[in-house]
């Protein structure tokens, strides 16, 4: 009886023991099974397979390699917002996400400031940069707009020295051609003041033949007078010599600009002028000096004037105006 009963707490014991042993592999198992999930999940679910991860890091070096900023700029972004750092490109692309998004800070500083020097302060300091090609376009432009400023032959010569092959060479050229072809010559700036001269000689001496020789066929404007006969010019002419008195006329400081007008160059004249009055009975034995040579008369007025005139290619006026 005694036997029978320790068989059975043999057979009751190694029954638990193989259920215990049942249990913990079942444990055992559950538990690679959950880490096997995990392994799975943060290769292929933490936010992109490792596959995903270097398409996107392969996109992001293209933008960049492309110099395409605004991919770029939104690339970057996306991939921070999805991986983490343990994603195998994170390192790298961090250091290019805060060097592009620094860098995008300072050109968004210098475009602000609208300035040549704001821009090649920016350029030197980012030599190699992202915007640098952007950075150059600008510069082009603001030069451009600097010479146009100054519209002088100089000036664009020096944009085109600086931009040979830049976005404006050829409207730069242009303005070269049409600076060039208006260029006064120091022949054409001495016609003008012989034709003044000549003008003004003619009015003091009330010499109609000669005035009418410097003057265009069609006079726009006469001191004070639109659209004047030459009638209208000998009379005020006449008038000046009403009364018993000597005239000289000097024409001083000329400043010729020549313009060009419908395909035709006009010559626009700014100068000062001195009127001076001498009494008509004066004799130059007056002024006889002891040694016998001449002092110069003095003038009894001198009235100063500031004229603007306008002579056609021809060099004859068609425009004149006098102020005191």
């Amino acid at each position: 009886m005694s036997s029978t009963n320790n068989q059975e707490n043999l057979s009751s014991t190694d029954n638990q023991a193989r259920g215990r042993a049942t249990s913990a592999i079942a444990v055992i198992s559950l538990v690679i099974v959950a880490l096997a999930c995990a392994a799975i999940w943060f290769l292929f679910f933490r936010g992109g397979s490792d596959a995903d991860e270097r398409t996107v890091y392969e996109n992001i070096m293209r933008y960049e390699n492309e110099r395409n900023l605004d991919s770029l700029d939104v690339a970057l972004n996306d991939y921070f917002d999805t991986y983490n750092s343990d994603a195998f490109h994170y390192s790298q692309l961090k250091d290019l996400h805060d060097r592009f998004f620094n860098e995008r800070a300072d050109w968004q500083a210098a475009e602000s400031a609208m300035s040549m020097e704001s821009i090649r302060h920016f350029m030197d300091v980012h030599p190699d940069g992202f915007y640098l090609t952007t950075a150059r376009q600008k510069l082009d432009s603001l030069s451009f707009a600097h010479a146009v400023e100054a519209d002088t032959y100089e000036a664009y010569e020096q944009y085109i020295a600086m931009f040979a092959q830049g976005k404006y060479v050829s409207e730069a050229r242009k303005k070269m051609n049409e600076l060039e072809n208006v260029a006064l010559t120091v022949e054409e700036k001495t016609a003008v003041t012989e034709t003044l001269s000549a003008h003004f000689n003619a009015l003091a001496d009330n010499d109609q033949a000669a005035i009418s020789a410097t003057l265009a066929s069609q006079i726009n404007s006469y001191i004070g007078k639109t659209d004047p006969e030459l009638e209208d010019i000998y009379a005020y002419m006449q008038n000046m010599h009403s009364s018993s008195r000597m005239i000289v006329f000097l024409v001083k400081n000329v400043m010729v600009t020549k313009v060009e007008a419908a395909g035709r160059n006009l010559f626009n004249v700014q100068f000062a002028l001195d009127e001076e009055t001498y009494s008509r009975g004066h004799s130059s034995h007056d002024n006889e000096k002891s040694d016998g040579t001449q002092e110069a008369p003095t003038p009894i007025e001198i009235k100063h004037f500031s004229g603007t005139a306008i002579l056609n290619e021809a060099m004859k006026i068609t425009s004149l105006v006098l102020r005191k």
